[in-house]
């Protein structure tokens, strides 16, 4: 994944700077290692989208 507040680029993201919406087991975010910027996971059908088009 590409962060897009910092740029930065990462596979699994950084669990421990999660700030805790609530949720415990499934949720459906992810922190950058980098910059602690929470973005939703995307979903398999736009990964497979995009792995088309590199």
């Amino acid at each position: 994944m590409k962060c897009p507040l910092c740029g930065s680029e990462f596979e699994k993201a950084d669990e421990s700077k999660c700030t805790g919406c609530g949720k415990l087991h499934n949720c459906d975010r992810q922190c950058c290692p980098n910059c602690g910027y929470e973005l939703v996971k995307e979903a398999k059908v736009i990964q497979f989208i995009r792995s088309l088009f590199k």
